[in-house]
């Protein structure tokens, strides 16, 4: 059985904007290597040895943000067919990895970039690694360098098809569709999955958006040997009732730690019949699964209308928190934004 928790809105939180950058690529773009100018979509965002780290949904490319607000663009596989991006007029859109969540981990040889793919249709069943040392012995692998970030990491993509078979076929988790968009290290070995509840009502199922815990040391074995490991099962499934935000239901978009056991997360209310985006939230759960959250407020002190996909603390400041959004026009670099969050969110 799993827990349901509603989530209230808390009128102690606030959240507010105070500064946005556009991601366009220091190094411009490039026709060879299948580099467009900017993030076109970004999806994922990670704290990542001295980088924040953004990954997309449509394009093999990850961007290192440095101190200095330099966006450097490290090539990971390209796809079986040779492309590193993948759209509707290139007609290769079915291909793309949709990578939606990110995480980072303690490695054997330093920290390790997991990405997960969203799992919501074939083909969206990859797990990306982005390590120093040698390779996990995946089909799709890329040695990335960047002289100007000064960094050289393996970025490999495993096939995960039996782990996302399993993820959608505990209903309980899944519902009416599997949606993976957030992933949050609770600890070396545990992660916890976020579900996406934007699927259409089908075979009796509803939307849900839930949590859910699996063990990354299980995960890795079997993805190391998924011939002969069985993929691990998931545990403590909670569902949310995220609420409403100008009459739009409130689905998660991403999560991370922020210390005391709590998880902040981000969650935007997007029409499923007409796209409109009516905003989003910042929350908290609690460690007893409670949530609350509160409106984003833009720079000017309006409300936020951006879709958020990506969320990572500031380790410098536990006051302030990154994300990034995407607008769904692959002609506009993605935005990272920084924003202020209120007492309320570090106290019960």
């Amino acid at each position: 059985m799993s827990r349901c928790r509603t989530a209230r809105r808390d009128p102690e939180l606030k959240a507010h904007v105070t500064r946005r950058v556009a991601m366009i690529y220091d190094d411009g773009p490039s026709d060879a290597d299948d580099r467009p100018p900017h993030v076109r979509a970004a999806s994922g965002l990670s704290a990542f040895k001295e980088y924040l780290a953004v990954i997309q949904d449509d394009a093999n490319w990850l961007a290192l943000i440095d101190a200095a607000d330099r966006i450097h663009a490290l090539p990971l596989p390209p796809g079986p067919s040779g492309a590193r991006v993948f759209s509707k007029g290139r007609g290769n859109k079915h291909e793309k990895f949709d990578l939606e969540a990110c995480i980072t981990l303690p490695g054997e040889d330093g920290h390790e970039l997991i990405g997960f793919g969203s799992g919501s249709h074939p083909g969206r069943e990859w797990i990306l690694r982005v390590h120093e040392g040698t390779s996990f012995g995946a089909v799709l692998t890329e040695t990335a360098m960047h002289e100007g970030a000064g960094i050289e990491v393996t970025a490999e993509f495993l096939d995960a098809t039996r782990f996302y078979e399993n993820l959608r076929a505990n209903k309980t988790f899944s519902g009416a569709g599997l949606n993976i968009e957030g992933a949050v290290a609770i600890d070396a070995d545990r992660i916890m999955l976020f579900q996406r509840g934007n699927a259409p009502v089908g075979d009796g199922l509803d939307a849900v958006d839930a949590t859910a815990d699996v063990s990354w040391r299980a995960l890795a074995a079997h993805l190391a040997d998924p011939d002969n490991v069985p993929p691990p099962t998931l545990d403590d499934v909670t569902h949310y009732d995220l609420g409403t935000l100008d009459s739009v239901r409130l689905t998660f978009s991403d999560a991370d730690r922020v210390g005391d056991g709590r998880i902040l997360y981000s969650a935007s209310a997007e029409d499923p019949e007409t796209g409109r985006i009516a905003g989003s939230v910042l929350g908290i759960i609690e460690p007893d699964g409670s949530a609350r959250w509160t409106e984003l407020t833009d720079q000017d002190g309006g409300p936020f209308h951006g879709k958020i996909e990506g969320l990572s603390r500031d380790l410098r400041d536990p006051r302030k928190v990154h994300f990034v959004i995407d607008d769904d026009d692959e002609s506009v670099p993605s935005e990272i934004f920084e924003a202020a969050l209120s007492d309320g969110f570090f106290s019960a």
